[in-house]
């Protein structure tokens, strides 16, 4: 017989579990499936499948009827009596064109709404050979990262991009990147393998040797340059292992780095949910003179709530707001800008703008009074020999 089959998925479930608690996250679960007994026809069958993901079997049914239905049932979502909104991502197959069996037909419902949700929250997707040949990609570089990491980080570099202050355009640190590439792979970008990374729970080993790596450096480059600071991103996953923060203090300590001049950025797609343990890992590391940054500021509603959470050092503007300051017309970028920077100001947090590309948005964003600035105006991030020669030069 021929049918088609959907994979209902709850957007941030674990996020909703964690800040209402599973008493609450089983009323989601509950309110969505008597939301599916109602809207789905009688031939169709429901199976909770896992955590919060519901299978639909519609024998003999369409993609275009599971599609409604998925419209019905999101929205529906959006208001229920009792319940704050949330959003569901789906996948969809069709059978016998998507597969024949029950594993094939898994897979290929699984893949599509990993797809959807990367994409954009709310989604659904359609089996398609790019979700195939994506899928294909994925297990390819997380196999090679894999080999990467067990070879002692072979293929493994970072990448240092400076920062300027604003008042004399002179570089006064760098932020550390991560790049990986082998003699097969040249082409992985780091949004790429850094989520693989994130999703396989090997970004832990990936964040040690990070962690290592920039401190490495920032010893070397503190004892030849001075007060050159440098700065590495950490995401909320890592900070979960309750060993990293020990680490870095005994690393940096043991390298003997100044850690005024080290600074640690929170990532914002950590989403984090407990605020209060990151409270205290980063008031200890503060206490010993770290400076804590939050990255990509303003792309994630969490940004005010942790910001009113965690005592932070620095705050990055995202590029997203920068680079819009030169569309004609375009008032909220600039107001949002000034506004951040003058609630900085009152709370004596430095800012960084990210993403300034030419001399135009450079020009306002000092007119603005942000504290540094950052971007491919200056430097695109290169190789740790090429920041260094930058450094020379400006001191000669």
């Amino acid at each position: 017989g021929s049918g088609a089959i959907l994979l209902l998925g709850i957007n941030a479930f674990r996020k909703i579990n964690n800040t209402n608690g599973f008493l609450y996250g089983n009323k989601v679960l509950l309110a969505l499936s008597e939301c599916l007994e109602e809207f789905t026809e009688k031939s169709d069958r429901i199976y909770r499948f896992q955590g919060d993901e519901f299978v639909i079997l519609s024998p003999d049914g369409s993609k275009d009827a599971l599609c409604k239905l998925f419209e019905k049932v999101n929205d529906y979502c959006n208001n229920i009596r009792g319940l704050k909104s949330f959003s569901l991502s789906a996948g969809l197959v069709s059978y016998p064109e998507d597969g024949t069996d029950f594993n094939t037909l898994m897979s290929n419902l699984e893949h599509s709404l990993e797809y959807a949700k990367d994409q954009k929250q709310g989604w659904i997707a359609e089996f398609s050979e790019k979700i195939s040949q994506r899928h294909l990609r994925t297990s390819r570089l997380h196999e090679a990262l894999t080999q990467s990491i067990h070879n002692n980080f072979d293929g493994f570099e970072l990448y240092f991009q400076p920062i300027l202050d604003a008042k004399t355009k002179r570089i006064t640190e760098c932020e550390s990147l991560l790049r990986w590439k082998t003699p097969e792979i040249q082409d992985a970008t780091p949004y790429e393998f850094i989520k693989i990374l994130e999703d396989s729970g090997e970004i832990r080993e990936a964040g040690y040797w990070v962690m290592e790596e920039a401190l490495r450096h920032a010893a070397m480059w503190q004892k030849k340059y001075n007060n050159i600071s440098v700065s590495f991103n950490v995401s909320y996953i890592q900070l979960l292992d309750g060993e990293f923060i020990d680490k870095l203090i005994a690393t940096a300590k043991e390298l003997q780095v100044d850690p005024r001049l080290v600074m640690v950025e929170l990532t914002e797609s950590c989403n984090a949910d407990d605020t209060k343990m990151l409270s205290l890992q980063f008031d200890k590391l503060r206490k010993l003179g770290f400076k804590i940054a939050m990255d990509d500021f303003g792309t994630e509603y969490a940004s005010f709530g942790l910001l009113h959470d965690v005592s932070m050092d620095v705050l990055k503007i995202d590029q997203k707001f920068v680079r819009g300051l030169i569309r004609e017309g375009n008032k909220t970028d600039m107001a949002i800008i000034e506004n951040v920077v003058n609630m900085c100001r009152q709370l004596s947090i430095q800012t960084v703008a990210e993403g300034i590309e030419t001399e135009e948005i450079q020009d306002i964003i000092r007119s603005i009074g942000v504290s540094y600035l950052q971007g491919y105006l200056y430097s695109k991030p290169v190789p740790a020999a090429e920041f260094e020669q930058m450094i020379m030069r400006e001191q000669c």
